[in-house]
């Protein structure tokens, strides 16, 4: 039985890897020309469909897997290639105009604001936009109202009611657990700990939080009315009308779109437009890929663009959502960059909320090594917020978008007591040998009062380090620093406005900077981009393992599963961490 159960699974491996393998190689037989390259033709239309969220860069998988379903082409866009595909679309005589449509897109309000800024040059080539989803979320609506027509379905909603974010806290979960988590902080705004350590929101985490849901509110308030041609006030009424549940004929009444019509008579007004007898559709994948053609590079110069993307980690590997930057890689890259004569300058891409200290601390001491022998510029992302800002520092000039979220200037220290769930409910009990009075620490007992202290003492001093890497690289004072640190989060605009960013704008207008500061003109250099993608057969391999584990946990834990991955996470995390839990949904 035992030989013949070993038989069955191995057969079943071997037949599973084969279907697999021929899925895989039909669907790369099936690749047309529109999803690779694609020349186009007059009156043809970029169909900008986002239907799922918005990567910072390029996927090394041509495909998505998934452990039920098999393989599927991976239709997901990235910012870059949005906006490369914009810019083509741009200056292409043969492109008439913009399909947008954004039905199931997610992304952070930076991203979002990042593509609003792109359609507006656009609009400025005299081409249209014309906007259809069957449901507009607040940042897929906020991106619509720069179309020239804006339609929505017939029984669509619209939900222009304002922002929220929503907090998890797990103290409760893990009292049940009888898991107790022994905080150590510096700055009482420092909120990534609270959900382990409150059951409800500090006071300075909900005014922070509130300042800055109202400015990223504000901006896009404001952008909008301006496309609408009304007051601001108008929209900020609309937020508290429960937009989102007026019915058709109510919605009708507000402005908000042109008209409400069924998703197969947008292409019939679109052809209307181009004056074609059939609709000529180009993908922004296809579209994206003759960016060199319209855009050839010249010069000889290289810039580098490198990718900082995710959780700051010391161990590879260890992050829960799948991005990070492990620190030796990533330095690895850096040195590289630096001694690559061909190489003049560096953007220093980040999009991340921070993560092990330690880590930061190597990246940072990397960086200002390249900063010595060649300008390097940081373009922030959506997030470039404690251990984030902490590795921008070092940059001669820091861009951030206004909807960016940075700063969170702050440190913190987690350790997890295992000692109630594994004696009092699960009956398992530790005892310890040492040969000193402190020991070793570990997770199946409290810390001491001593331990403690030095753990405090340990966080204090790497929180002084970060201040006075902020203040070296920002040329300021420490005690400057000081008062807008403390963990506190702040937004691109109002970074610009408190001296931790130097001005407001893009990754375009990063690498415009570094090429004005090494006298070159444009078009008289090339970009690069760094990280290299890794081998899609690796990536397919490690996508599918990955799909298998988190296919698991969310079978077992459903919505506890973030929990879990905290948990997690500490197994492998530094002490003393520099980080940022919240996000902004929209």
């Amino acid at each position: 039985m035992v030989v013949a159960a070993f038989v069955g699974v191995f057969l079943a491996i071997i037949i599973s890897t084969l279907f697999y393998t021929c899925t895989f190689i039909g669907l790369v037989a099936t690749l047309s020309d529109d999803q690779t390259t694609a020349a186009s033709k007059p009156n043809d239309v970029l169909v900008l469909k986002i239907n799922g969220p918005v990567q910072e860069m390029p996927s090394a998988m041509p495909f998505s897997f998934d452990m039920l379903s098999g393989f599927s082409l991976n239709e997901s866009l990235d910012l870059q290639t949005i906006i490369q595909a914009i810019d083509v679309a741009e200056v292409d005589p043969n492109i008439a105009g913009i399909y947008l449509n954004t039905d199931n897109m997610s992304a952070q309000p930076a991203t979002y604001e990042a593509i609003h800024n792109r359609f507006e040059e656009f609009k400025k080539s005299g081409k249209w936009i014309v906007s259809y989803n069957d449901n507009y979320t607040l940042g897929q609506y906020y991106l619509a109202s720069m179309a020239d027509s804006l339609f929505v379905n017939t029984i669509g909603t619209v939900q222009l009611d304002g922002m929220t974010s929503v907090v998890p806290y797990f103290k409760g979960l893990l009292d049940k657990l009888d898991v107790n988590v022994q905080i150590f902080r510096v700055g009482s705004f420092k909120s990534a700990v609270e959900p382990y350590m409150l059951s409800e929101m500090s006071d300075a985490n909900r005014q922070q939080i509130s300042c800055y849901l109202s400015s990223i509110w504000n901006v896009m308030a404001t952008d909008i009315a301006a496309h609408l041609d009304v007051d601001v006030s108008y929209i900020d009424s609309l937020a508290n009308l429960a937009v989102s549940y007026m019915t058709p004929e109510e919605l009708a009444t507000t402005g908000l779109v042109d008209a409400q019509i069924y998703k197969e008579d947008v292409e019939s007004l679109i052809l209307s437009m181009t004056g074609e007898k059939e609709f000529h559709g180009i993908s922004a994948k296809a579209l994206a890929n003759n960016y060199s053609k319209h855009f050839p590079s010249a010069g000889k110069e290289k810039i580098a663009v490198l990718y900082a993307v995710g959780e700051i980690l010391s161990e590879e590997g260890a992050a829960t959502d799948g991005l990070s930057i492990y620190w030796p890689t990533i330095v690895k890259e850096i040195k590289a960059l630096q001694k690559d004569d061909n190489v003049k300058a560096v953007v220093l891409r980040v999009n991340s909320p921070g993560g092990s200290a330690f880590a930061s601390e190597q990246i940072w001491k990397a960086l200002t090594e390249l900063r010595d022998v060649k300008p390097l510029i940081v373009s922030m992302g959506d997030y470039a917020a404690s251990g984030g800002y902490y590795i921008s520092a070092p940059a001669d000039y820091v861009f951030a978008e206004p909807n960016t979220l940075t700063g969170s200037i702050g440190v913190f220290g987690m350790i997890p007591d295992f000692s109630g769930l594994a004696n009092r409910k699960l009956g398992v009990t530790f005892q310890e040998v040492k040969t000193h009075d402190l020991g070793a620490m570990h997770l199946y007992r409290p810390a001491t009062s001593v331990e403690s202290e030095k753990i405090q003492k340990s966080v204090e001093h790497t929180y002084d380090l970060f201040l006075s890497r902020c203040a070296e690289g920002r040329a300021m004072e420490k005690d400057s620093i000081a008062v807008i640190a403390g963990g506190r989060v702040w937004t691109g605009r109002d970074a610009l406005a408190n001296g931790l960013v130097d001005e407001l704008g893009g990754l375009s207008d990063a690498v415009e900077y570094a090429a004005r500061q090494l006298g070159i003109e444009n078009g008289q250099y090339y970009v690069d981009t760094y990280p290299k993608p890794e081998d899609s057969f690796q990536a397919l391999f490690k996508t599918m393992s990955d799909d298998a584990t988190i296919r698991m946990a969310d079978y077992i834990l459903g919505s506890d599963r973030q929990a879990l991955d905290f948990l997690q996470s500490l197994k492998t995390a530094d002490r003393v961490q520099a980080r940022m839990f919240n996000r902004v949904d929209m």
